[in-house]
C-alpha cells in the first residue's frame, strides 16, 4: 500500500511511482459519505468492464426457488428434461395441480416408473407363460419378472424413507430402481441369439428411474 506524507499545509507528497495518486489523494481528502459513494462507483465500472463470458452458468445450476415452476426447475437438472416435464408437469389445460415442491415432483416421478415397471413386469409374465417362448428365454424372463417386482418394493421403501427424512436409505432405494432395470436388460444382452424384451419399453423405464435419482441429487432428498 503507498502512502502519502502530509506536508504542513495539510496537503500530501505525491508519490510520482503510484499511477492511482490522483484517485487515493481525491479519497483522502472527501468526506466520509464521498467517499462511501465513490467506491459503490468504482465497483460497478470494474463489474461493468468485466469480459461478458468471464462467468458462466451451467443450465443445471437453475435455482429451486419455492413458488416458481418446481417442475421446470428440477428437470433442468436431470439428463432428460424433456422426458421429466412430460411426467412430472401437468399437460396444459389439464386439471391436475402441479406439484408445490420438490418432494411432490419426486413422488410424481416415481409413481410414472411405478406404473412403467407394473407394465414391463405384465409383458415379461406373458411372454413367460407363452408355450411358444424358447427355453433358453425363460430363464431371463423370469428374471424380469422378479426385477420388475422389485422396482415396486424399492420405490415403496424410497417413498417412506423420504417421508422420514432418511436420506441415505432414499438413495439407496432408487439406485436398486435403476440396478433392477439393467439386470433385466443383462439377462438377454449375454445371450444375443434371445429377442429383448420391449426395448423401447425398457429403455424409458431406465430413464424414468435416472429422472427420480437427478431429481432427489438435485433437490437434497438424497445422499
Amino acid at each position: 500500500m503507498t502512502f502519502y506524507k502530509p506536508l504542513k499545509n495539510n496537503s500530501f507528497a505525491r508519490n510520482n511511482n503510484d499511477p492511482l495518486f490522483p484517485s487515493r489523494f481525491a479519497l483522502l481528502t472527501m468526506t466520509p459519505p464521498l467517499v462511501a459513494c465513490v467506491r459503490v462507483l468504482l465497483v460497478a465500472a470494474a463489474v461493468a468492464a468485466s469480459p461478458a463470458g468471464a462467468v458462466r452458468v451451467p443450465r443445471s445450476s437453475t435455482p429451486i426457488v419455492p413458488g416458481g415452476d418446481i417442475a421446470k426447475a428440477l428437470c433442468a437438472k436431470t439428463d432428460y428434461p424433456a422426458l421429466c416435464r412430460a411426467t412430472v408437469a401437468p399437460p396444459p389445460g389439464s386439471a391436475q395441480k402441479p406439484p408445490l415442491d420438490a418432494a411432490g415432483a419426486l413422488r410424481l416421478a416415481m409413481g410414472a416408473t411405478r406404473g412403467k415397471a407394473a407394465d414391463a413386469r405384465k409383458s415379461a409374465a406373458e411372454r413367460l407363460g407363452d408355450p411358444e417362448t424358447p427355453p433358453l428365454a425363460r430363464g431371463p424372463l423370469g428374471d424380469c419378472v422378479d426385477s420388475y417386482e422389485d422396482i415396486a418394493y424399492s420405490l415403496d421403501q424410497a417413498e417412506k424413507a423420504m417421508a422420514a427424512g432418511d436420506r441415505g436409505t432414499t438413495g439407496t432405494m432408487l439406485d436398486a430402481v435403476r440396478t433392477d432395470v439393467d439386470t433385466c436388460d443383462q439377462g438377454f444382452e449375454d445371450r444375443e441369439e434371445l429377442e429383448p424384451l420391449k426395448p423401447k419399453q425398457d429403455e424409458e423405464l431406465a430413464k424414468l428411474a435416472s429422472i427420480c435419482i437427478d431429481i432427489a441429487a438435485a433437490a437434497g432428498l438424497r445422499h
